[in-house]
């Protein structure tokens, strides 16, 4: 499939699913096995992602790693059964765990862009890594491309550390634990934002009225 969408889409290209099964034959669940190129750092978009597509349509904005080599085979995530992925999204609280931005919320720092989770390697540049759940971390699209490709340093270190120096003591503690942990661990309530973030839209609604209520706000 992916050599496929290379040499017979390419980047910027436009498809159909219909042109996708007609031309991988034979292959069971095609439309998920294409969904699994994307932790490869493999960019396919919906009408959902891109409005100007019609429902039928995919456009495949970014080529990924060359999955059909075997040292990239382990970058797809074709072998995690489903219920290896729902218990490391419900384990994670379906937040990515290293920006911390929750399925469906716009970034901050690119407002307008929404968040899309995905699974990644906690290591991802060892070769041979599994796909146990313990080996399993979930992020955004985001955040797996750029760990992937090693070009997540946006700033120096100097500015990093200024933001660092301007927290109260007790936020710094909490840093420091994060930073020896290398996670932060979801709190309370941010395991119940988790939760609401799965429900429907017209439910949230109906949730953040009831709590309004509740505070009299």
């Amino acid at each position: 499939m992916a050599l496929w969408l290379r040499d017979e889409v390419g980047e910027g290209g436009t498809f159909s699913k219909a042109r996708l099964r007609e031309a991988i034959r034979g292959a069971e669940q095609v439309d998920r096995r294409m969904r699994d190129l994307r932790p490869a750092g493999w960019v396919i978009k919906t009408y959902r992602d891109k409005p100007s597509l019609q429902p039928d349509q995919l456009y495949l904005e970014a080529i990924g790693l060359p999955v059909w080599e075997p040292e990239h085979r382990a970058a797809g995530l074709r072998q995690i059964s489903a219920k290896t992925r729902r218990f490391v999204y419900e384990r994670d609280g379906h937040m990515c765990r290293r920006c911390g931005h929750a399925a469906g919320e716009e970034y901050v720092d690119d407002p307008g862009v929404r968040v899309r989770l995905t699974l990644g390697h906690v290591n991802p540049h060892r070769s041979g890594s599994s796909a146990e759940a313990g080996d399993l971390i979930t992020e955004c699209a985001r955040c797996n491309e750029t760990v992937r490709h090693l070009t997540g340093v946006q700033m120096s270190k100097g500015q990093v550390w200024d933001r660092v120096a301007e927290l109260p003591k007790r936020n710094k503690q909490d840093l420091l634990d994060w930073m020896r942990a290398d996670r932060r661990p979801l709190g309370t309530t941010e395991q119940v934002w988790a939760l609401y973030r799965q429900l429907p839209a017209a439910i949230r609604d109906e949730l953040r009225r009831d709590l309004e209520e509740l505070m009299g706000s």
